[in-house]
């Protein structure tokens, strides 16, 4: 039996992040600011007040964050929480991608428009193949290894 072609290292703290969060919460956190946001939201389960790094993916002109973290859980039937993004915190409503076909679309489509290094890196994945992905690899990934999109509703702000 051969290795899947994707397979998601378990998440380990980039050396980073604390550098990392300074900045995206800066009110001008360069190039990073466009690709990475700041999500601030409360666990549903613990009530506590939880800020995460998240990447920020567009997709047939919407927004997604994609993960295999399980914070993505907190929003199953969509709920309010904020980013902080481009050096400013906005509110938005995100809402779990349920569907394993839309997410394994979603992700075919952004190892597609980045490449595999790109995909690796930008997606937290490692592709341990040369050939171009087939969308039943990319679906099996992502089931195996409990890949997601969460959608972006950026919110009006109240003035």
């Amino acid at each position: 039996m051969s290795a899947p072609v994707i397979v998601r290292p378990a998440p380990a703290p980039h050396p980073g992040e604390a550098a990392i969060r300074t900045r995206l919460a800066g009110p001008d956190p360069g190039p990073m600011g466009e690709r990475l946001v700041l999500l601030h939201f409360r666990g549903r389960r613990t009530g506590r007040d939880l800020e995460v790094v998240a990447g920020l993916h567009e997709l047939g002109g919407r927004r997604y964050l994609a993960t295999g973290s399980g914070w993505r859980h907190n929003f199953k039937g969509g709920a309010r929480a904020a980013i902080t993004w481009r050096g400013r915190r906005r509110p938005v409503v995100l809402r779990l991608v349920e569907s394993l076909d839309d997410t394994a679309e979603g992700y075919s489509r952004l190892i597609a428009e980045y490449g595999r290094a790109d995909a690796e890196r930008r997606l937290g994945i490692v592709i341990n193949t040369e050939h171009t992905l087939v969308f039943d690899e990319v679906r099996d990934a992502v089931r195996r290894c409990g890949l997601a999109l969460v959608e972006v509703s950026l919110q009006e702000e109240k003035a």
